[in-house]
């Protein structure tokens, strides 16, 4: 089951306000619903960003002149993020699309 229908079988929506889950009904919110969307934000935010058609990943390889420099892992996030983020730091850096 993907994590979404557990809050649908619920009676919860869920939607992403910039960087937020948001999660209603929060009134009817139960301690078990929250720690259920404690453990599983990553795979809601995922979920409810892959109905936007642009690929988002937890992991991106980070390149200088060719060569690996680290792996930056994050929450899902599209490339155009990802670059965005990654040169923040290092101004020349990419990060292939593999």
């Amino acid at each position: 089951m993907a994590a979404i229908d557990y809050l649908t079988e619920k009676g919860f929506s869920a939607k992403v306000s910039g960087k937020h889950l948001v999660v209603s009904p929060a009134s009817r919110l139960t301690d078990d619903v929250r720690k259920y969307i404690k453990a599983h934000r990553l795979e809601l935010l995922a979920e409810l960003a892959a109905n936007d058609g642009q690929e988002r990943r937890s992991h991106w390889q980070i390149t200088r002149g060719g060569n690996p420099l680290c792996v930056m892992i994050t929450e899902p996030i599209t490339h155009a993020e990802a670059l965005d983020a990654a040169r923040w730091r290092w101004p020349d850096v990419e990060v292939p699309r593999d």
